[in-house]
């Protein structure tokens, strides 16, 4: 096992034109650490310098003390699952697993001890004599896993390797792959668009746009404490609401509500300047449950989309003069979805409640807000304005 450094990576195909940008990167020994991003920000290009696979314009890449900038892939003690498994069809089970040893000149009983122990870890004892056609996508992808663990690499790449699979495979495979990791120990990074993937995989993970990133911490930091508007709006789904809000006094004013704002939340701003605000829709409480001093308000239900264990209900909310352009230019434009817009242009805000409430499509919704729950970003440039108290949960 072996800790990573990346320091000031930069990678152009074209001269001007960077698809990984000055990135430093600390992944210490055994962490797993996920990349993740919208398409094309450059984080599969990370993991192909990472490995060996492109070279860098500029910078280094540290695999423990060693720098491996220059190295070919098969000198970096890495291993590889891709997103297509790229397993030989015309070999067995047990020959991919084992294939890696086989090049690097192992003697036949080891391999085949270590073949038989990694398909023991994986639950393919029964398979390792039938060819990948005969197997499911998930089996393929234990597979493509289990030739990476056999070779006990100092460090595992995964570039997308349950993005073929179903939705409730991915599950499982999502929890076979935290189990490994927690079993084997082994420095992991883990490249993915899917935000779930991010939350739930990685101990800590680092956010990509247009290769730069933006913002490196725990699931929890990423979510609750995001550095600008787009990790905001990239992490978490349904995405967090936005709208241009002004201060009054002790007063907040944003989306037609109205409520009180304690010193301790509130951002080093003047009355009467704008802000960008966000609030996640889970924060748009249901008044039942929510705490005693807690602004309620009671907004128009749009549209609802009930799937069994949550509703959600989408409402829609006036904008000042200018505000959708300024929302769809600081949070819209990153290719990013789409803003919510009601049938007549209006802004629409998401609430995310427990079971199926009362109210439906046309009918009255109450919600609580707390004024700890709301977060603040610069309407130039989109950075988190910091607050007294920290946006942790």
């Amino acid at each position: 096992m072996a800790s990573i450094a990346v320091r000031q990576i930069v990678k152009e195909y074209t001269p001007g034109v960077c698809a990984v940008d000055s990135v430093d990167l600390d992944i210490e020994d055994g962490e797993f650490v996920v990349l993740v991003g919208p398409s094309g920000c450059g984080k599969t290009t990370l993991l192909r310098l990472l490995a060996g696979l492109e070279r860098p314009t500029s910078g280094s890449i540290l695999l423990g003390e060693r720098d491996v900038t220059n190295l070919a892939p098969r000198d970096r003690d890495i291993a590889m699952v891709f997103q297509n498994y790229a397993l030989y069809p015309q070999m067995t089970v047990a020959a991919n697993i084992g294939y890696g040893l086989k090049v690097r000149g192992l003697p036949k009983q080891e391999v085949e001890a270590r073949v038989n122990d990694v398909a023991k870890l994986l639950g393919l004892e029964g398979y390792l004599s039938r060819r990948p056609s005969t197997l499911s996508g998930g089996q393929r992808q234990r597979v493509a896993m289990g030739r990476a663990i056999a070779r006990e690499p100092q460090v595992y790449l995964m570039d997308e390797p349950l993005s073929n699979l179903d939705a409730k495979l991915r599950v499982s495979m999502r929890a076979e792959l935290e189990r490994l990791h927690q079993r084997l120990g082994v420095t992991t990074v883990y490249v993915t668009h899917d935000q779930v993937e991010a939350m739930t995989l990685g101990t800590r993970a680092a956010v990509l746009r247009d290769g730069v990133l933006q913002q490196v911490g725990t699931p929890q930091e990423l979510y609750r404490s995001p550095a600008n508007v787009f990790v905001a709006g990239f992490m978490g789904s349904p995405a967090m609401n936005f709208a241009v809000g002004t201060f009054d006094g002790g007063e907040l004013s944003f989306a037609g509500f109205r409520l009180p704002i304690p010193e301790a939340c509130r951002p080093a701003v003047r009355d009467g300047e704008q802000v960008l605000v966000g609030v996640r829709p889970e924060d748009l409480l249901d008044p039942r449950f929510a705490p005693a001093d807690a602004a309620q308000f009671s907004v128009p239900v749009a549209v609802h989309d009930d799937v069994g264990h949550e509703t959600l209900l989408y409402f829609p909310v006036p904008s000042c003069a200018g505000e959708a352009e300024q929302v769809r230019r600081l949070v819209f434009e990153q290719e990013q979805t789409e803003p919510r817009l009601g049938q007549d242009g209006s802004r629409v805000f998401c609430a995310r409640v427990a079971g199926a409430p009362a109210p439906l499509t046309g009918g009255e919704l109450s919600v609580a807000l707390l004024p700890e729950s709301l977060a603040f970003f610069d309407l130039a440039g989109g950075e988190r304005l910091t607050t007294a108290r920290v946006l942790v949960s």
